[in-house]
């Protein structure tokens, strides 16, 4: 096949000092969470690893020596040389029984392990690449030349977990200098209603309402980045003026669409314990608001998360209802990123029984709504706790023209490429699933190398040119007719 641009849709390049200082905060008990924070994690790859530490790496030096003397000592005689792998093979035969009877997960949660990864991860690339021009160079030599890349920054001033060392807006100052040294740099800005919200009254690029506007016309940023596990839903009614912005000028929306460590890490509030839209008929069949009753943090922000959300943003009925208004945002350009996740695909091959967990199929589009899917399904209460989030983002790709998905964070799972291989062959919806990796966060899974080079190799050049140009190309795609200075109002 004749060679054409790649297009890596989902990474990011913020530093350890984007993080809010208390990251940490719900997973560990309160009296530690001032303890085990982001400064700790900075120390600890500051002063014990040999990549922090100069004077560390000569203490580990020093403690080699010691370890090889004691070896050349044992290697005298074969007594001795017999005494020591006797000793090696009992220290070795109880350190896996010790291992095994206190497993890791047996003491610490799953999500407690997932946010130490996190820190890990992110503590490598801070101490390692300082800035986040020298993490998006990182990712730049991993791909062939030309190879354009979208830079997806993260606003967590609002998460409610501590101040950053370096505030979002000058998080976006430094995007916008290394994007000036690297033209094939495709960075995003990020959308949250709450900042949106609190500078609504002040003026010119003082409002982040305008400056979003205006870095999106010619500020060099090319999409709007929402992540709603922060604390906000999609259809928040501070965002709809922004998205009727970017539905008339075909801007992409990349949307965080998965479980995570990245959530609101502040109190749930009353009117969080019910779905602002979405309804059920109880058993005096009256229709009520889908409860939402969980009480960890981890467990209520996927709320904010789930797929069914767009369907609220995306149709008019619900939507306009909603605001009180009409409002249509049916063609909003928005990539579901994570495509629901690897647990969720899991998920969807696990359930034999619902009918609308058995949807992917390569029939015709012809009729399709007409087949009992997650969005047409009588009961919205079921498909919300029930159904599996793949195959509510599977209906949005088919029910609304411009709804995308990226496979970012799930590549590493290549138990999962036969099913994303079926996906990619069905007509309905293969123009509209992107290439994407998690760059760099996904490193704590697999290097940016394999999950490029295992995905093109299984998938083949067809397919892979597919997710990797073609469909990139069409979810970029902007258009924008009014002046420039409309935006500095």
């Amino acid at each position: 096949m004749p060679k054409r641009e790649l297009y890596n849709c989902h990474t990011h390049i913020f530093t350890i000092d984007h993080v809010p200082n208390e990251f940490g905060k719900t997973f560990v008990p309160d009296f530690l969470a001032g303890i085990l924070t982001i400064k700790l994690v900075k120390w600890y790859y500051t002063n014990l690893t040999s990549r922090g530490s100069a004077k560390y790496r000569r203490f580990r030096h020093a403690i080699k020596k010691v370890k090889y003397a004691i070896l050349d000592f044992f290697r005298w005689t074969i007594v001795l040389n017999i005494v020591y792998h006797l000793i090696k093979f009992v220290l070795r035969w109880l350190f896996n029984i010790f291992i095994n009877f206190f497993k890791v997960e047996y003491l610490f949660s799953k999500e407690l392990r997932a946010v130490t990864n996190r820190f890990m991860t992110m503590g490598r690339y801070a101490m390692r690449y300082k800035t986040q021009g020298k993490i998006y160079d990182l990712i730049e030599k991993t791909y062939e030349t030309g190879t354009k890349i979208v830079v997806l920054p993260m606003d967590m001033d609002y998460m409610d977990a501590g101040d950053p060392e370096i505030p979002y807006l000058e998080q976006l100052e430094e995007i916008k200098k290394v994007k000036r040294n690297n033209p094939h740099m495709i960075p995003f800005i990020f959308a949250d209603p709450r900042r949106i919200k609190a500078t609504k009254a002040q003026k010119g690029r003082k409002s982040y309402s305008n400056l979003l506007k205006s870095s999106l016309h010619k500020g060099g940023f090319s999409g709007i980045k929402i992540y709603p596990a922060l604390g906000y839903y999609p259809f928040d009614k501070e965002l709809i003026d922004t998205w009727l912005f970017a539905q008339k000028h075909e801007i992409p929306i990349m949307t965080h669409c998965i479980e995570g460590t990245v959530f609101y890490r502040g109190k749930k509030k009353k009117e969080w314990n019910a779905h602002p839209i979405l309804e059920y008929k109880n058993a005096e069949h009256e229709l009520v608001p889908i409860p939402l009753p969980q009480t960890k943090n981890y467990d209520w922000t996927t709320n904010f998360t789930h797929p069914l959300n767009y369907e609220c943003l995306l149709n008019p009925t619900l939507l306009s209802k909603y605001l009180g208004y009409e409002c249509d945002l049916s063609k909003l350009k928005i990539c579901l990123a994570h495509f629901g996740g690897s647990d969720e695909w899991h998920k969807y091959e696990a359930d034999g029984w619902n009918n609308y967990n058995k949807n992917i199929t390569h029939d015709t589009l012809s009729g399709y709504h007409r087949v009992k899917n997650t969005l047409n399904h009588a009961s919205k209460r079921t498909i919300w706790w029930d159904a599996s989030w793949l195959s509510v983002i599977y209906d949005l790709m088919i029910k609304y023209d411009n709804v995308y998905s990226d496979v970012s964070f799930i590549l590493f799972n290549e138990t999962l490429f036969p099913l994303l291989k079926f996906i990619l062959n069905d007509d309905k919806v293969n123009d509209k699933i992107l290439f994407g990796t998690d760059y760099y966060v996904v490193t704590q899974k697999k290097t940016e190398k394999s999950l490029f080079t295992d995905l093109r190799g299984y998938i083949g050049e067809e397919l892979f040119y597919k997710i990797a140009h073609d469909n990139p190309k069409a979810f970029l795609k902007t258009s924008f007719e009014e002046p420039y200075a409309l935006y500095y109002k």
